[in-house]
């Protein structure tokens, strides 16, 4: 009879506590869909059960145990299913159903948003910022009564106790849902989904996404269906996409990332739609594009603390509804063009123009008066005769590099001119504080 030998009791205990930890880590143990549909109220709320359940599965990290609310039947509940609210969207005959998810300031992590938030059939709003999630913005197109990521139409009544007002649906359903206080469980009322008049604001749609290895940075998405792409302080690194200008944005911030490249000539495809613009504090380099100024609409554009280079395209003089323009902090040269320093007159609406940072060597008599009301910042750069200027040394070193960027055509036919520049600026014209400017309100939430 043979004998079995024995383990030693230290390795016995650490094979124990091996298999205890190999338990433990089952993503998919703790979540277990085992409800039927004839425990909901609706057939609705039973693929939403299924959806959340799906998506609490990959969940990685919940600093603040808020998937333990999201269990059982009771998706609509004051105090079960923490960050989600019910309503009744026109034409469901007074059904609840999951209409907003707000996931703010959780510190959540998961490998992905797909097959969660376009699996919610009636979702009209989706809040996620502070959290870290990976993979690709979802497509939301089909989804009915999602909100407009912009300006339109909205309740006089804020939709939240934070005095934010959110807007209107495409497909017409707008709507009061919560009385919640965001990221904070307090009494949740079951609302219908109601036609709402005017009042004007924005929807902030933030994603915090990461993706690849661990502390390797991500990859940004290229064409998106949303009406806002704002990814500002993650990790994202790699160039932008070639395709973006196919997308349908209306704001698009990327702040304070690792993105390098230059900014694709595709952007002027979002001439149409694009209003603000962060590029700033990023690795973007290559010449600045003639492609800028063919963004009519916009009234930001940030493309400050990057390593673009070359002269200012003369296309620049069509922004006509800029108001906020920071080129700073790059590597820019030539002359400023008093084209665009005219967008600061009467018919224009820019109201602060800095260039600080570069290395322009000339301005005209418009950028003067500007400079001498106070509307451009042209500091550290190499012109002769003006205070806290780059020394001569600098100037010159960078001045003598070979320059392969297009020198400013002298003129430019710029998309609906005539129109535009018979549009004069509102009166009274003042410089706007940065809150209110949707992307820049975005840096500080």
């Amino acid at each position: 009879m043979a004998i079995q030998p024995k383990l030693p009791f230290t390795q016995l205990f650490l094979l124990i506590l091996y298999f205890l930890a190999v338990v433990a880590v089952r993503p998919e143990s703790s979540h277990e869909i085992n409800l039927q549909p004839a425990d909901f109220p609706n057939e609705r709320l039973y693929r939403a059960y299924l959806a959340i359940q799906r998506f609490k599965s990959t969940i990685t990290s919940d600093p603040n145990n808020i998937t333990s609310t999201w269990s059982g039947n009771d998706i609509c509940g004051d105090k079960t299913y923490v960050g989600f609210y019910c309503a009744t969207p026109p034409g469901l005959n007074e059904k609840l159903t999951v209409t907003e998810v707000i996931l703010n300031g959780f510190g959540l992590h998961a490998p992905r948003l797909q097959r969660f938030v376009d699996q919610l059939p009636d979702l009209a709003l989706f809040h996620a910022s502070s959290n870290n999630f990976g993979g690709d913005i979802p497509h939301l197109d089909s989804l009915p009564y999602l909100f407009e990521f912009g300006v339109a139409k909205y309740d006089l009544q804020p939709l939240h106790p934070s005095g934010r007002v959110y807007g209107s649906a495409e497909g017409g359903a707008t709507g009061q849902v919560i009385t919640k206080d965001e990221g904070k469980k307090k009494k949740k009322k079951k609302g219908k989904l109601q036609q709402i008049q005017c009042a004007y604001t924005f929807l902030n749609f933030t994603f915090h996404i990461r993706v690849g290895s661990p502390g390797g940075g991500g990859n940004i998405p290229g064409v998106t269906d949303a009406k806002a792409l704002i990814l500002n302080y993650n990790n994202l690194s790699g160039k932008l996409p070639t395709n973006i200008g196919f997308s349908k944005l209306s704001y698009l911030s990327l702040a304070n990332n690792k993105l390098t490249g230059p900014i694709p000539p595709s952007i002027a495809r979002l001439q149409d739609s694009l209003l603000e613009m962060l590029l700033l504090n990023n690795q973007l380099s290559g010449c600045l594009p003639h492609e800028l100024g063919m963004l009519t609409k916009s009234t930001v554009i940030d493309a400050g603390m990057n390593q673009l280079t070359g002269p200012i395209p003369s296309s620049f003089s069509c922004l006509s509804s800029v108001e906020q323009l920071n080129l700073g902090g790059n590597r820019l040269y030539g002359q400023v063009p008093d084209a665009l320093c005219k967008l600061a007159g009467p018919a224009g609406r820019l109201s602060n123009l800095t260039l600080a940072g570069n290395y322009f060597t000339s301005v005209g008599t418009a950028c003067s008066a500007l400079i001498k009301d106070g509307l451009l910042d042209v500091k550290h750069n190499c012109i002769p005769g003006f205070a806290n200027q780059r020394g001569p040394a600098e100037c010159a070193s960078f001045l003598s590099q070979p320059k392969t960027c297009p020198a400013a055509s002298a003129r430019v036919a710029c998309p609906a001119a005539d129109a535009k520049m018979n549009v004069a600026a509102p009166e009274g014209k003042v410089a706007k504080d940065y809150s209110s400017y949707v992307v820049y309100a975005t840096l500080h939430e």
